[in-house]
C-alpha cells in the first residue's frame, strides 16, 4: 500500500528528516559566514568590521608580498605611461595624492585604512609630513611599524592597529582614505565624513580613493555574491555621485574628481601576474583554496574594471575656513611637475 503525504511526513520525520536523504555539504573554509554569530554583532558595528577585516587583510603577510610586490600597496596604482612598471606606479599614485593633498615639511596626515603603511611612509620619506595610519589588521600594523623603523622615519610616521573611529588626534592637515570607503556601508557614509571633516582643520583637505559603481541603480551589496561571501565581507560600494552629494552635505566642498578605472584593470593584471609567478609557494603559504580564490577574484575584478562593470574614483574635498575660503589654487597644480620614481 502506498503511503499517503501525511505518513510520507511522518516517515521522513521519524528517519531524522530531508537532511538525512540530502545531506548538506559544509561550505568551503574560504567562506565567511556573515551572520552576527559568525563576524559578532551587527554590520559595520566595531566588532564585525574587524572580523570583516582580519578576514581578508590577516591571510599571510608574505603571501600579500608575492602578490603585491614591494610596495605592498594594495589599491589601485595609477600608471603615469604605458611603460611604467607596477611599483612605478604605486608611486606615482602615492605622489599623485600627496600633491592632491599639497603635502608640505611640517604638516599632519591622518591615513585611514592604511593598509600596509604605503601612504604613511611616502609622505614621511617624500614630504616631511608627520603621518599616522590606522589599521582594523593587526598583522599589516605589525608589517608597516616595522617597515617605518627599517626606513628611519620612526620620528614621523606611525601606523596603529586601531579603528579609525577611535583616533583621539584632531587638527590634521590633510586625511587620506585610499581604499577604505568600500568598507563602511552606505548607511555609515555620512557619519564617516562628518567624522573625518572634523578631524581636519581649516583649509585642510580630504582625499577620497574608493571603488565605486558605475550607477546607483543596483544594489550596493550583493550578500550571496562570491565577493561578499569568500573575498570582502560585508564590502559594498556606491556611485561616484552619490558620494559626491554626502560628502558634499557633511560640509566638504569638492573640488576635483576623476575615474582611474583602466589603472586598477592593469593593477590588477600586474597583481595576478605575480601570484602566477610565485604559485607553488603561496598555494604552500595559505593553500590551495585560498590562493585560488585570490585569483579568481582578482582576474575577476580585471575583467570588472575593463568593462565598466565598476570604477574607481577619487574625490579631493575642502574644509573651507570661517572666511569660506578653500585655500586652493585657481587651478589644479598636482601634476606640474614628475613624480618620483619608486626605488
Amino acid at each position: 500500500m502506498t503511503p499517503s503525504p501525511a505518513e510520507r511526513v511522518r516517515l521522513l520525520g521519524e528517519l531524522g528528516g530531508p537532511k538525512l536523504l540530502y545531506p548538506r555539504v559544509p561550505p568551503p573554509p574560504q567562506e565567511v559566514r556573515v551572520r552576527r554569530r559568525w563576524l559578532g554583532g551587527q554590520r559595520h558595528s566595531k566588532g564585525r568590521d574587524a572580523s570583516a577585516i582580519a578576514h581578508h587583510y590577516d591571510v599571510s603577510n608574505t603571501f600579500y608580498e608575492w602578490v603585491l610586490g614591494p610596495s605592498m600597496a594594495y589599491t589601485c596604482a595609477c600608471y603615469p605611461d604605458e611603460d611604467a612598471t607596477l611599483e612605478e606606479a604605486q608611486a606615482y599614485k602615492h605622489e599623485l595624492v600627496a600633491r592632491k593633498l599639497a603635502l608640505r615639511p611640517g604638516m599632519r596626515l591622518l591615513d585611514v585604512g592604511c593598509g600596509w603603511g604605503g601612504m604613511v611612509r611616502h609622505a614621511a620619506r617624500e614630504h616631511g609630513v608627520k603621518a599616522l595610519g590606522v589599521t582594523l589588521s593587526a598583522q599589516q600594523a605589525s608589517w608597516a611599524q616595522q617597515a617605518i623603523a627599517a626606513e628611519g622615519l620612526s620620528g614621523l610616521a606611525e601606523v596603529r592597529h586601531l579603528d579609525y573611529r577611535d583616533v583621539p588626534e584632531t587638527e590634521f592637515d590633510a586625511v587620506s582614505s585610499i581604499g577604505l570607503t568600500e568598507h563602511i556601508g552606505k548607511a555609515q557614509l555620512p557619519a564617516y565624513f562628518a567624522f573625518l571633516l572634523g578631524k581636519l582643520k581649516p583649509g585642510g583637505r580630504l582625499l577620497n580613493h574608493c571603488i565605486t559603481r558605475p550607477d546607483n541603480s543596483a544594489p550596493a551589496r550583493r550578500a550571496g555574491g562570491f565577493i561578499n561571501r569568500y573575498v570582502f565581507p560585508d564590502g559594498e560600494l556606491e556611485g561616484p555621485g552619490h558620494l559626491v552629494s554626502v560628502m558634499n552635505g557633511a560640509g566638504f566642498e569638492i573640488r576635483h574628481e576623476e575615474n582611474l578605472r583602466e589603472h586598477y584593470a592593469r593593477t590588477l593584471a600586474a597583481w595576478c601576474a605575480n601570484l602566477d609567478a610565485h604559485w607553488d609557494e603561496a598555494v604552500a603559504e595559505v593553500g590551495q583554496g585560498t590562493a585560488r580564490v585570490w585569483r579568481l577574484y582578482m582576474a575577476g575584478s580585471r575583467l570588472g574594471f575593463d568593462r565598466n562593470v565598476v570604477e574607481l574614483h577619487q574625490i579631493l574635498g575642502v574644509r573651507l575656513d570661517a572666511d569660506g575660503r578653500s585655500r586652493m589654487p585657481l587651478r589644479p597644480d598636482w601634476e606640474s611637475a614628475p613624480a618620483p620614481v619608486a626605488g
